[in-house]
């Protein structure tokens, strides 16, 4: 059953909507009560406790939710979600540079080598031409430096780098690019 159309005991058909839709604790509260239960569930515990005790309150508030604002809360959540997970290592390409730097670090040198050593060529390009001169140096080295590798040890390196790119987004540190054009990944 599509959660976007299961209809929740919590939300009443629309008569005035008494709150802004653009209130983002009025957005969790619909999205909760508008999930199924695991997935509610494990959305709340991911939230510190004063959120939890803030999207509970608001849930208790709600009166009127429109289906369009319904339906425009849970296709917002169901893109977030979607842009995060169909990130890949290669979408590093279509990121600016600010947000290529707030994610390297020069310690980690060694897993952005292998990473790159193993990605198209474009992303070694933009990769270099977002960072400062100290940092390209210093992933130079480590290219330099590389050796022999497996193909497996490069594509560990590119996911755990995508994955600090996902949580670095999650804690809106940085913005990721939209999954649209995915088709147009590099070959």
């Amino acid at each position: 059953m599509n959660a976007a159309t299961t209809a929740t005991p919590h939300v009443r058909p629309a008569q005035s909507t008494q709150s802004s839709p653009a209130n983002p604790l009025r957005k969790a509260a619909i999205l909760v009560v508008s999930l199924e239960e695991p997935l509610a569930s494990q959305l709340l515990d991911r939230l510190e406790r004063p959120l939890v005790e803030a999207v509970s309150l608001e849930i208790a508030q709600l009166e009127n939710v429109a289906p369009e604002e319904q339906r425009a809360v849970l296709e917002e959540f169901y893109a977030l979600g979607l842009k995060r997970l169909r990130f890949l290592f290669d979408d590093l390409v279509r990121m600016d540079d600010t947000d290529l730097r707030e994610a390297y670090h020069d310690e980690d040198a060694p897993t952005w080598a292998l990473a790159l050593a193993g990605a198209p060529r474009p992303v070694l390009t933009r990769v270099l031409g977002a960072l400062s001169p100290g940092s390209i140096r210093g992933l130079r080295a480590a290219l330099d430096h590389l050796g022999p590798f497996r193909l497996d040890d490069a594509e560990t390196a590119q996911a755990e780098l995508a994955e600090r790119f996902r949580r670095l987004h999650d804690h809106g540190r940085i913005t990721l690019p939209d999954p649209e054009g995915q088709e147009a990944i590099l070959v």
